[in-house]
């Protein structure tokens, strides 16, 4: 047999580490843009989709007044989610 299946012996604390991949520094990582480390820009999309579909979850049948407010709100936050997403996307790259 060539190669030894010993494992190489760790390096004594007055010896420098040779350079490599795992010794590389880690990148840092942007803060996260929620508390538990999320987007909050899927937030802006349910919220989105709750507005789109408001008036069939409330029953509201014809085509009026409710309706032609909750299809507005619902493009103004989509287009906010997409801002977001943007903003958070450009954080990660």
């Amino acid at each position: 047999m060539t190669g030894s299946t010993q494992p190489e012996p760790a390096p004594r604390g007055d010896e420098v580490p040779q350079d490599g991949p795992a010794s590389a520094e880690p990148e840092s990582t942007p803060p996260p843009t929620s508390l538990n480390g999320g987007t909050t820009s899927v937030w802006y999309f349910v919220g989105a989709t709750f507005l789109f579909a408001g008036p069939l979850i409330f029953g509201v049948d014809d085509f009026g007044f409710f309706r032609i407010i909750t299809l507005v709100l619902g493009a103004v936050v989509m287009v906010a989610g997409f801002v977001v997403l943007r903003r958070e996307s450009g954080k990660r790259s």
